[in-house]
This record gives C-alpha cells, sequence and structure tokens, in this order.
C-alpha cells in the first residue's frame, strides 16, 4: 500500500468543518471520529483501510462504528500511545468492520453523502475466469473487491448469468484484473456485455400444435391452436383463452400460458420476444393421458413453431442519458452523442455546481461503451454520466456493430 504525507496539526479547522458537515447525517453518526478514506487487499495484511481521524485520540482498542479497532498506527510513525491527532491518517489492519466509503461514529456508522461519492460507474464488463474450476474463488474475491472500492458494483448478468463490473474505465478494470490476480491468484479477463436485444411480431400468425407421446403406460397428449398478434411498443405480454365447450379444461389453461412465456423467455434467436399477445383459441384433451405437463409442452413447442415461421423484428433498448460535464466542454459533447446515432434533447445548468450543465439525450445501448471513451475524451476525464432505460426501437442489421 502507498503512504500517504500525514495531515498535521495545521489542518485542524478543516477537520472541524467537516466534522459537522458529516455530523447531519442521521442518527449513529452524531461525533464523527473517523472516515474510511482508502482501502488495500494485501496478502500479508489482508483488508488495510485507512481512517482518517476527525477526532483526537484515536487509536488502538478504540471503539469504531460499534466494534474495537485491534491495531491502527500512523503511516509514518507506526502506531502511537496517544492515538492518531484529528487531521492524521491511519492504518486499520486486523479489523474487518472499517469500509470506504463511510463514516463512523463510536457506536454507529453511516455511508459518505453523494458530495463525498465518486462518479457513478458507467465502463461495463464481464468478469471471466481463465481456468474453469476457478468460478467459486473469483465470486469470493469480487464479493472482497467490493469492499474496499466504492467505485466498483457488482451483478449478475442476466443474459449469460457471469459476474458483470461496473467501473471507472478501461484502467479501473485494469487494476481490477491485476488485484484479483496478485492478491487473490485467480486469473481473469474482461469482456464485452451482450447487447440485450429483444423480437417481436410484424404481422399475426396463428398455428395448431399437437403433443403426442406414448411410451407404455400413460402417455403425454395435448392438442392447442394459438394466435400471436404483435401489440404496440413497450405493452408487454397478454395472455387470453377463448375456449368454448370445455375443449381445453380450465385446469390445464394456466399450464398453457406457462408454457408460453417460457418459449417467449427464451425467444427464436436467444432474444425474448416482447410486445405480443397470444390466445388460446382451440385445443382437445384425453381423459387419460392429458396432464398439465403435456399442455404446457404443447403451448412451448406451439409458439417455437409459430416463431419459426413469423416476421420477426429485431428490437435493441434505447437508454436516455443524464451527462454532467463542465460548460466549456459541452460543445464537444454534442458530436460523442451524433457520431453514436444519439438524439440530444436538450441542455440545462446543474443545479447546486457553478459552471456545470446536465446534456439530455437519447442513445442506443451499444453506443454505451463508446459513449464512456468519447465523453471522458471530450471532457478531458471531467464529465460523467447517468442510463436510464426508455424504449425499444427497432434495428437494422447494419447498426448491430458497436459505436
Amino acid at each position: 500500500m502507498r503512504v500517504f504525507t500525514i495531515l498535521g496539526p495545521s489542518q485542524s479547522g478543516k477537520t472541524t468543518l467537516t466534522r459537522a458537515r458529516l455530523g447531519k447525517l442521521g442518527e449513529g453518526v452524531a461525533d464523527v471520529v473517523a472516515v474510511g478514506c482508502m482501502a488495500d487487499q494485501a496478502k500479508h495484511l489482508d483488508k488495510a483501510v485507512l481512517l482518517r481521524a476527525l477526532d483526537a485520540g484515536l487509536g488502538d482498542g478504540n471503539p469504531v462504528g460499534g466494534r474495537t479497532l485491534a491495531a491502527l498506527g500512523g503511516l509514518d510513525t507506526g502506531a502511537s500511545r496517544s492515538g492518531l491527532q484529528a487531521g492524521d491518517i491511519g492504518q486499520a489492519i486486523k479489523s474487518d468492520h472499517p469500509n470506504l466509503g463511510y463514516c463512523y461514529s463510536a457506536d454507529g456508522s453511516a455511508g459518505l453523502p453523494g458530495w463525498a461519492q465518486p462518479p457513478p460507474s458507467t465502463y461495463r464488463r464481464l468478469v471471466v475466469p481463465v481456468q474453469q474450476g476457478d468460478e467459486a474463488r473469483l465470486s469470493a474475491a469480487l464479493d472482497r473487491l467490493v469492499g474496499i472500492d466504492p467505485a466498483v458494483k457488482l451483478e449478475q448478468d442476466p443474459i449469460s448469468g457471469r459476474a458483470l463490473l461496473h467501473l471507472q474505465g478501461p484502467l479501473h478494470l485494469r487494476r481490477v484484473l491485476a488485484t484479483l490476480e496478485t492478491e487473490f491468484g485467480v486469473e481473469a479477463i474482461g469482456e464485452q456485455v451482450p447487447p440485450a436485444f429483444c423480437e417481436t411480431l410484424r404481422e399475426p400468425i396463428e398455428l395448431r400444435y399437437r403433443h403426442r407421446k406414448q411410451s407404455g403406460g400413460a402417455g403425454q397428449f395435448a392438442d392447442v391452436l394459438i394466435e400471436m398478434r404483435p401489440l404496440p411498443r413497450g405493452s408487454g405480454f397478454q395472455f387470453h383463452d377463448r375456449i368454448k365447450g370445455g375443449a381445453v379444461p380450465k385446469a390445464y389453461i394456466p399450464s398453457v400460458e406457462a408454457g408460453v412465456r417460457e418459449a417467449l423467455r427464451e425467444g427464436y434467436n436467444s432474444h425474448p420476444v416482447v410486445d405480443v399477445a397470444v390466445v388460446l383459441k382451440d385445443g382437445k384433451d384425453h381423459a387419460v393421458d392429458s396432464a398439465d405437463f403435456a399442455f404446457r409442452t404443447a403451448a412451448k413447442n406451439a409458439v417455437r413453431s409459430a416463431l419459426d415461421q413469423a416476421d420477426l423484428v429485431l428490437l435493441q433498448p434505447i437508454m436516455k442519458v443524464a451527462i454532467h460535464v463542465p460548460s466549456v466542454f459541452s460543445g464537444r459533447v454534442i458530436p460523442v452523442i451524433s457520431n453514436r446515432k444519439g438524439q440530444v434533447l436538450g441542455f440545462a445548468a446543474e443545479d447546486g455546481k457553478a459552471g456545470w450543465v446536465v446534456l439530455e439525450a437519447l442513445i442506443p445501448l451499444v453506443a454505451r461503451d463508446g459513449l464512456c471513451h468519447g465523453l471522458a475524451s471530450a471532457s478531458r476525464g471531467t464529465g460523467w454520466f447517468e442510463t436510464a432505460f426508455d424504449h425499444y426501437e427497432e434495428v437494422r442489421q447494419d447498426e448491430l456493430a458497436p459505436v
């Protein structure tokens, strides 16, 4: 871990102001004694957290966050009997409870406010172990890394099931991968996140499917007639039945819907199918061989067969982006958006930040990585952005390449 210069007594005035600001966060942190300002993972120390003392006398055995510190020493002088002075920075080891990004009173803790947090991590990568047997070790190592780096956000990618990291950029990814290898012994690589495309129908389609299986004893039989039709964008999924005369017993209709949902979730080209209505119009059952599983299988195969014959439309997610950037760089940001098939919606001054503006735009999700690189270059590393899903939009094959 790097050695930092200890802030001396001349910083006592600033320390008092900082303590007063943090003391307004809520219950449990009225008298802030320390702030976790940096953390690292080392083989010989395990987790080590740098604490900045906001009160005099902080040292070994003192209560911080409701538990005592096992060992706390100044970075340049080692442990001191009198403890750290206000403004000093010490290294806490052999204590698992302090974390980066928190402020601590003697018996409580709270996350640091927004003005003390890093910008949102918008650079996304899947982390995959080089050795297939390292999945469990990688998962445990990533959990430890999240505890020492608040700029790392860990999720599970819903498409691939891999660990998905939200990072500050390529250099941040390089540091994370190096830490995994040197401190945890897990070699891993970063991969691009697969695009979250969906599909829908252009025209309605109707199809009958009969599931029949006989292998000794009770067999399987189910017959369904379904109609699929497109819905307006954003409508989701609808299921109806128009069964007359008990052609399909009511007890089996939920199984038909379950089979339809499963087939639409899997999709025809590995993309889920959205904004469709499915109607069960007719069917047949068998007094002996019909069962829930048979009707679920028949419905699932009916949807698959219908998708195989249907005219499908590929949809891409369009994200609404709020870009925060110093106003002097705002003119450079517009080409970054337009070059990535984005649409600028407007500018507004950012509340509470003189000289900053917020630019709102719409961009395809596949352009998100390109926006990370382009914005960093255009704003000299000062700009950041937030994204939220807005809608799906039809995409042509020539637009599939990341930009």
